[in-house]
């Protein structure tokens, strides 16, 4: 996700050192934010490929890769959110948002957006690793590419939720990690996903459980659940869900700014 963008961002009238022109929409200036600051986008883009070259180039359990790659993408779009939000409200960058004549669910539906493109080319470069490495079959990468970005904004849904909740970052963590450790569990991705009770239908509403088996599929393995087809209708479900929610919170996210 982004960070908090500087004040002056929003009043620049002129064109950068660059010859570019100043943005002209929220998202724009949350994603030139984030571009900027090259450092820390060298290691937000670094960081995954540290877990997923080890996996890709050995023959580590279909299973437990899949595992640990779905909650990497799981803690990209949750931490990435919620942190960087609950320090926009920090700096006063939300403050200042309340004031404009800008809509509330406008407001959190660009904020998400500016961080989920970063956290896509994230998860872009975790799966070209792992094409390279693996050679699955087209459908199969493309679907679960395409769920790893779905699954992507329903994480940040969830960080977007928790960011309404708290004012302080290291409670905003700890909010995380008490709501997206039994919604992983619940996914099948410890024991497996059941045959059938109330685990088998949690599993069924939670991204993770789908992008756990294309995971499996991708590393050439034998989940008992999913398929290419599965995946790409649990990507646009759980896409426009997660876009809903981004619409509907934000108006408590401003209030909290407020």
């Amino acid at each position: 996700m982004t960070e908090p963008v500087p004040a002056v961002a929003v009043a620049a009238p002129a064109k950068g050192r660059l010859g570019l022109s100043p943005p002209r929409s929220l998202w724009q200036l949350e994603l030139r934010a984030t571009l900027s600051r090259r450092r820390a986008l060298f290691i937000k883009m670094g960081f995954p490929l540290l877990l997923v070259i080890p996996l890709a180039a050995t023959n580590a359990p279909q299973f437990f890769a899949g595992m640990l790659l779905t909650i990497l993408i799981a803690m990209v779009g949750t931490v990435g959110t919620g942190v960087s939000v609950t320090r926009s409200r920090g700096s006063g960058w939300l403050d200042r948002l309340a004031v404009l004549p800008i809509p509330a669910w406008r407001v959190s539906l660009e904020i998400f957006f500016a961080g989920w493109l970063v956290d896509c080319l994230q998860a872009t470069l975790v799966f070209l690793i792992l094409e390279i490495a693996q050679r699955p079959s087209p459908l199969v990468i493309l679907s679960t590419w395409l769920l790893a970005l779905a699954t992507l904004a329903f994480s940040g849904a969830i960080g977007l939720a928790v960011a309404t909740l708290t004012d302080n970052a290291g409670e905003a963590m700890l909010f995380l990690a008490v709501i997206l450790a039994p919604l992983l569990f619940l996914s099948g991705l410890f024991t497996g996903v059941p045959a059938g009770g109330v685990r088998y239908w949690v599993a069924q509403v939670l991204p993770f459980s789908y992008l756990s088996d294309g995971f499996q599929l991708v590393l050439h393995g034998n989940p008992p659940y999913g398929s290419p087809g599965a995946f790409l209708l649990a990507a646009l479900v759980f896409l426009l869900v997660s876009l809903a929610a981004c619409a509907a919170l934000g108006r408590p996210l401003m209030a909290r700014g407020a």
